[in-house]
C-alpha cells in the first residue's frame, strides 16, 4: 500500500510541476505577445509620424504696465499663460503659442504643448533671404526628455512670413512628432538696416549665432539688435534708458543690464526673475561674471566723485548687495595727479568730471586678479588680489607716461617687433593649457588711435602712423604674456576696418567675430585672419559693440 500511494503522490506532484509549467508558458508566451504587439503598435505609431502642417494663430498678452522690467508687468503675462493653458488641452497639433510672451524680445515666441510620450524638441525657423536657424530647445527646467515642452523660440525675423518646424524626438532619436507652421512678424522700424554685405576670400563656415548690435547710436533707448550670419534682423530686445554692453549667462539664467544702473535675469522663457539696482553707480563700457565669487563685476561711475571711468564695483548674485572693489585713483594716485581737464573743461559726455583713466573693458585672469583696458593711457593694466587688497601687478605700455615714476618698474618687457596697442578696446584673457604656467593671451581690438587728452605731453612718436579720429588702421592684436619672466609679445595680429573709438573682437568656436563702430561695420574673420563675411549698418554715429552669441546652454542644448 505504501508503495502505490508514493507512486500516487510523484504522480501528482509531476502534474503539479506541468500544470506550473503551463501556466509560467502561459505568462511568457503572454508578455511575448503582448510585448510584440506594444512593439507592433509603436513601431505603427512611428511610421505614422509624418511631418504635417498645423494652423497657429499667436496670442498676444494685453498689459495695463508698460515696464517690461517690473515685477508687475512678468505676472500680468504669468496670469493670462496660466489662464490660457487652463482653457484646452495644448499638444503637438494644437500647441499654445504666444508672441513676445514677456516683452523681452520682440520676434520670440512662447511655445506650449503636452504629450505622452518623453521627448526633446528642434526647432527650425526659416524666412526668406534669412540664414536657417536650426537648434535643439532647451527646457526651463534643462530636462532633455519631457512631456510638457515650454520653450521660448527665438530670432524670428520682422516684417516676414516665418516657417516654424517643430520636430521631437524621443531617446532612441525616433521622431514622435514633426509639425510646422507660419507666422507673419509685424514690421520694426525702429531696427536699423544692415546696407550692405562683403564676402571675404575666407572659405570657412560662420559660427553658429547671432550678432548683437550694442548701444547703437547712443540711444536713449538703446534696444539690442540681433542679425543672422546673412545679415537678416532676428528681433530686438528692448532696454530702458541705457544700452547693455555684453550678455552674461549665469546658472538658467541670462544677465544684462537695462537702465543706467540696473540689471535684469532672464530664464529660458525670456521672463525676468529679478531686477538688482546698483545704486549711486552708474554703468560705463563693460561687465562680467566672477563664478567663484558669485558676484558681477562692474566697471561703474561713481555718482559721488569728481571723476569718472576709475571704479569697479561688485554686486552679489545672491543678495544684490553692491560693493566697491576699488577705485583707481587708490591704485594710480600719481597718474591721477598728474591728468589735466581737456580743452573747453568739459569731458566727452559734457561733464566737469575728469576722465583721466577711461577704463574701458575688462577680464578675470584668475580667482583673484583682472586685466584692464586704459584708452586714455593706452595701457593694459593688471591688479591682483582684487577682493582683498587690490594692488598693481603690472602694465603693458609702449609709450612714456610712465617713464620717470614709480609706476615704470611695474611695465612688462616687450619682446620682439609688433604694433603697440593704442586706445584699444575689448581685452580678453585666453587661457592655453599648452603653454606653461604663468603664461596666457591677451587679445583685443587694437584701435590703434593717437589720442589722451588728459595728458597733453603724450609722446605719439613711438606708435608709427598711429591713427587720427577718422583715418587710420586698427588691428586684432593677440599678446603672449609671461609673467615669470615679466615679458609679453606678438602671439598673431592682422589688419580689421579703422575705429579710432569703440568696437570689438571676440573668439567663437574658432572664428573671430569683430565690429568696427566707426566704419558701421561687424562681421567674422577664420582663426588665420582672413575675411569670412562683413556687414555694413545704418547709423548716424555707430554701435559701440557687436559681440555674437550662440546661446548655448540658454536656449540650446
Amino acid at each position: 500500500m505504501t508503495h502505490i500511494k508514493d507512486i500516487v503522490e510523484r504522480e501528482n506532484h509531476k502534474k503539479k510541476i506541468m500544470v506550473s509549467i503551463i501556466l509560467i508558458a502561459g505568462l511568457i508566451l503572454g508578455f511575448v505577445v503582448k510585448n510584440i504587439y506594444h512593439n507592433y503598435k509603436e513601431e505603427q505609431f512611428f511610421k505614422s509620424v509624418k511631418q504635417k502642417e498645423i494652423k497657429v494663430t499667436p496670442k498676444t498678452v494685453k498689459h495695463e504696465v508698460s515696464d517690461i522690467f517690473t515685477e508687475e508687468y512678468q505676472k500680468e503675462s504669468d496670469n493670462q499663460l496660466e489662464k490660457w493653458k487652463k482653457d484646452k488641452n495644448y499638444n503637438f497639433s494644437k500647441p499654445l503659442v504666444v508672441q513676445n510672451a514677456y516683452g523681452t524680445y520682440t520676434t520670440s515666441l512662447y511655445y506650449y504643448a503636452k504629450t505622452n510620450r518623453a521627448s526633446y524638441a528642434v526647432c527650425t525657423v526659416e524666412a526668406e533671404g534669412a540664414s536657417i536657424y536650426r537648434h535643439k530647445l532647451k527646457t526651463a527646467s534643462g530636462k532633455k526628455y519631457v512631456t510638457t515642452h515650454e520653450y521660448e523660440i527665438i530670432g524670428l525675423v520682422p516684417g516676414q512670413k516665418n516657417k516654424i518646424t517643430m520636430e521631437f524626438y524621443n531617446e532612441d532619436k525616433r521622431a514622435v512628432g514633426k509639425t510646422y507652421f507660419y507666422v507673419n512678424m509685424p514690421e520694426d522700424d525702429v531696427i536699423p538696416a544692415v546696407l550692405s554685405k562683403n564676402t571675404g576670400e575666407s572659405k570657412v563656415e560662420m559660427s553658429d549665432g547671432l550678432f548683437a548690435l550694442l548701444g547703437h547710436d547712443k540711444a536713449n533707448v538703446s534696444n539690442i539688435y540681433l542679425y543672422d550670419n546673412n545679415g537678416v534682423s532676428r528681433g530686438r530686445m528692448p532696454l530702458n534708458k541705457y544700452r547693455t554692453d555684453r550678455f552674461l549667462f549665469i546658472g538658467k539664467e541670462m544677465v544684462y543690464s537695462y537702465d543706467f544702473n540696473k540689471i535684469a535675469f532672464t530664464n529660458r522663457l525670456g521672463r525676468v526673475t529679478k531686477t538688482i539696482d546698483i545704486g549711486n553707480y552708474e554703468f560705463h563700457h563693460d561687465f562680467m561674471y566672477d563664478k567663484k565669487h558669485n558676484k558681477i563685476l562692474c566697471l561703474v561711475n561713481d555718482k559721488s566723485k569728481d571723476t569718472i571711468e576709475d571704479v569697479i564695483v561688485s554686486v552679489d548674485v545672491k543678495s544684490g548687495k553692491t560693493s566697491k572693489l576699488f577705485d583707481c585713483e587708490e591704485i594710480l594716485p600719481l597718474m591721477r595727479s598728474l591728468a589735466v581737464q581737456r580743452k573747453g573743461g568739459l569731458n566727452t559726455y559734457g561733464g566737469t568730471e575728469l576722465d583721466w583713466i577711461h577704463l574701458n573693458s575688462f577680464d578675470l585672469i584668475d580667482d583673484d586678479s583682472l586685466i584692464l583696458s586704459s584708452r586714455e593711457h593706452s595701457s593694459l593694466i593688471k591688479i591682483k588680489n582684487i577682493y582683498d587688497k587690490p594692488e598693481l601687478d603690472y602694465i603693458i605700455h609702449r609709450g612714456t607716461i610712465y617713464n620717470g615714476t614709480d609706476i615704470a618698474k611695474y611695465q612688462l618687457k616687450r619682446e620682439g617687433t609688433l604694433i603697440p596697442n593704442a586706445g584699444q578696446h575689448t581685452i580678453t584673457v585666453e587661457h592655453d593649457d599648452s603653454l606653461p604656467e604663468g603664461q596666457y593671451y591677451l587679445y583685443m581690438f587694437n584701435n590703434y588711435f593717437g589720442r589722451a587728452t588728459s595728458i597733453p605731453s603724450f609722446d605719439w612718436s613711438l606708435y608709427p602712423n598711429v591713427g587720427k579720429f577718422t583715418k587710420g588702421t586698427s588691428y586684432y592684436s593677440k599678446f603672449l604674456v609671461d609673467e615669470k619672466n615679466r615679458t609679453y609679445k606678438l602671439e598673431q595680429q592682422f589688419a580689421l576696418p579703422y575705429s579710432s573709438i569703440v568696437s570689438s573682437v571676440q573668439h567663437l568656436d574658432g572664428n573671430i567675430p569683430f565690429s568696427s563702430g566707426m566704419s558701421k561695420m561687424y562681421g567674422e574673420y577664420d582663426k588665420d585672419g582672413k575675411l569670412i563675411k562683413s556687414f555694413s549698418y545704418e547709423a548716424n554715429k555707430y554701435s559701440y559693440r557687436v559681440l555674437k552669441y550662440n546661446f548655448k546652454g540658454m536656449f540650446f542644448w
